[in-house]
């Protein structure tokens, strides 16, 4: 009997190890489009936004400190990252400014909820001075 007790007891604490945290290996989706503004030198619109095409967009893991992949955007300015299980993501990317450093962050946290979700990001709009 003590000997059949003792991979049960093994199995059950290799239970909570198999939680899986946000990232690779699921079957779910975030896309988004990414729209470039141009802009004067004070910062006001000039024409309509645009697809910004081939641009990088960076995709952090749950509460992860470092982008943990990218990707750039097509022609039209759509991007995605697939293979994602279920868990808290942010997405971003840089536009221009007339600050130091030249750009700042457009970001977007999102979630996915379930295994095969598609979620689409908030059109990211990035101002071009």
């Amino acid at each position: 009997m003590r000997l059949r007790t003792i991979p049960f007891v093994c199995l059950l604490l290799l239970l909570p190890a198999c939680k899986k945290e946000p990232g690779d290996g699921g079957r779910a989706v975030i896309k988004g489009t990414v729209l470039r503004q141009n802009v004067n030198a004070v910062g006001n619109p000039i024409g309509d936004p645009y697809p910004y095409q081939e641009t990088r967009v960076y995709i952090i893991y749950g509460d992860d400190e470092f982008h943990d992949d990218d990707t750039r955007t097509g022609p039209d300015g759509n991007f995605e990252f697939r293979w994602l299980r279920k868990g808290k993501y942010t997405v971003y990317t840089f536009g221009e400014c007339n600050c130091p450093g030249n750009s700042v962050e457009v970001s977007a946290q999102v979630s996915i909820n379930g295994k095969k979700d598609v979620v689409t990001v908030p059109t990211m709009i990035v101002n071009n001075f």
